[in-house]
Order: structure tokens, then sequence, then C-alpha cells
């Protein structure tokens, strides 16, 4: 009776263990997947501190490699990339378009949007070049005339070219912003891909957890250094220049300082 007991245990333990071995990864991937939806819901695409949803999708499918969930959030950040480049295109912001698609190559180099927007990178060759004006050679006569008028032409157009860079060699005073609402500054979207940083320094000290102790306060002044469209809303992103840091704050929350206060 003993020995059939025994039996029926080890049989009960051997059933058991799989099912539990199984059910691991599964809870694991759930857990995995929520993380995920909150890079995406964050913006936090393909760069951003504490992880991306592009690499954690890419983790739950090193594990479920047909995870339908995961492969749903990658055509998702796909998306994102596409509309926001051609946003781009269609505002005329070139080097954002591209930057926004070097992103896309990397979630998907095989997108079949990615050669349709690369194509817009490409300058339209322009049918003046291609057909180029025949105009007769002047004849010996007037050689000698035009030549003279020309000397005399270039001498007039050196000297006033000369004035105006005098004129111009004085660099136009830094465009300065003060703060008016503190509630506008965007403390923590360094840590998305909802702006196209100038350097990747700047998207370090760009947000709270690069600030340090500092932290901008309502009526301080900083140098305007960028201004550029939110991946989402109308109103502009200003990037302010203010100490060793970079604050990015909507354009309602700041009153754009007259050349002679700034200069004051």
């Amino acid at each position: 009776m003993f020995r059939y007991l025994l039996h029926y245990t080890l049989i009960f333990f051997m059933v058991l263990i799989p099912i539990q071995a199984i059910g691991a990864p599964s809870s694991e991937i759930a857990q995995l997947l929520r993380q995920c939806e909150k890079h995406l819901k964050a913006n936090r695409l393909t760069s951003g501190k504490g992880g991306t949803a592009f690499d954690c999708y890419q983790e739950v499918l090193e594990k479920e490699a047909d995870n339908a969930e995961a492969l749903a959030g990658l055509q998702k950040i796909e998306g994102r990339y596409t509309g926001w480049a051609q946003k781009a295109f269609d505002r005329g912001q070139k080097n954002k378009a591209k930057r926004y698609l070097e992103s896309l190559r990397k979630v998907n180099p095989k997108s079949a949007k990615l050669a349709e927007l690369e194509a817009q990178l490409s300058p339209t060759p322009s049918t003046s070049s291609a057909t180029p004006s025949q105009t007769p050679p002047p004849s010996d006569s007037n050689a000698d005339s035009q030549a003279s008028s020309s000397d005399e032409g270039d001498s007039q157009v050196s000297s006033s070219d000369a004035a105006s860079q005098a004129a111009s060699s004085e660099p136009p005073p830094p465009k300065k912003a003060q703060i008016t609402d503190v509630g506008q500054i965007y403390e923590l979207i360094n840590t998305t891909d909802c702006l196209i940083w100038p350097s990747l320094d700047m998207k370090e000290k760009g947000g709270k957890d690069g600030w340090e102790s500092f932290y901008p306060k309502k009526g301080e002044i900083g140098i305007v250094l960028e201004e550029m469209k939110h991946c989402h809303f109308e109103n502009n992103v200003l990037i302010l220049e203010m100490d060793q840091y970079y604050v990015p704050i909507s354009s309602v929350g700041v009153q754009i300082m007259s050349e002679d206060s700034a200069t004051e």
C-alpha cells in the first residue's frame, strides 16, 4: 500500500513541476509587457534613462518570439516615428525628419515607409541647370569696354561688401526669456523621444534627473538656445540655458525679453 502511495505521489510531482515551470515565464512576460506599455506611453521609444519601449519589447520577443502584444508594440513605435517624420517634412524640418528616420531604421530597417520617407530627403534636381543658356561670346570690340566696366563695378561691389561686413561683424545679442509659469516646465521630457535634442549633453542636463540641486524659479531669465515643436501639443518648446543646465519649457510659460531689457 505504501509503495502505491509513493508511486502516485511521485507522478503528481512530476506533473506539477512542469506546469509551474511553464507558468513562471508567462508571469514574467506579463510583467515585462506592463513595463513596455509604461515606456510607450511616456514616449521612451528608443532612448531614455531606465529603459525604452523598443528594448523592452525585444526582450519579450527573446523569451516568446511570437508574442502578439510585443509585435504590436513594435508596430506602434514604428507608426509614431513614421508620423513624426512626415510632420517634420511637412514643416520643412529636414534635419529633425532625418533623426526620426534614423530611429525608424533602428526599429524596423525593412519598414515600407522608410524608403518612401527617405526619398523626401533627396533634393529635386532643378531644370535650369539641365539646360544651360547659351550666350554668344562678346565681340572683340566690346571686350575692352566690358572689362573696364567690370573692373569698376567690382571695385564698387567690394567696397560695399566691406562696409556691409563691417556693419554685420558684431553678432546679434542672444535671445532671452523670463520664466512666468514654472508649471509649464517639462522636467521629464528629456527621458522621452518627444524632442530632438541638439546634443546628448543638452539632453542629459535638460531635465530634473540631470539638474541635481538646481531647479528653475519664476522670474529667472535664460538664454533661448532652441525652439521646437512638441510631439503632441501645439505650443512650441523652448530650451533655455540657465547656468550649466538646460530648461525645456512651453512657450506659454515664458515672456520673451526685449533687446533693451535683455541687455540690462
